[in-house]
């Protein structure tokens, strides 16, 4: 599914029915680009960055916030506002915790050198 950015104006104006679109074919959705006017040709292959579940990965660990926080060079107050649920993380920060969750020793070695 193309990401497309709108303005300030157009933000929260229409609906979208998810349904049709995971049930759509790849000539319906170039049909609807062509009918909304979306240009994707400068847009690189679409990439899936998973999400992860901080709080399970911290405690899997064996750490609280703050040495999780210390230890991988992240605000103690953004490891709070993910756990909460009030923030979600960045694709960037969905990478980083995704290596943490996959190899945690590693990427703290790599982060102490």
């Amino acid at each position: 599914m193309t990401i497309v950015r709108k303005s300030k104006s157009q933000i929260g104006k229409g609906s979208v029915n998810r349904a049709k679109v995971r049930g759509a074919s790849e000539s319906e959705i170039a049909a609807w680009k062509r009918e909304e006017g979306v240009d994707d040709t400068q847009l690189g292959p679409a990439r899936y960055v998973p999400s992860v579940d901080v709080r399970k990965v911290r405690e899997r660990l064996g750490l609280s916030q703050e040495e999780f926080a210390h230890r991988y060079r992240l605000s103690l107050r953004t490891i709070q506002e993910w756990e909460q649920g009030r923030k979600q993380p960045s694709e960037a920060a969905r990478v980083l915790l995704f290596a943490i969750a996959r190899d945690p020793k590693a990427l703290g070695r790599a982060l102490r050198a």
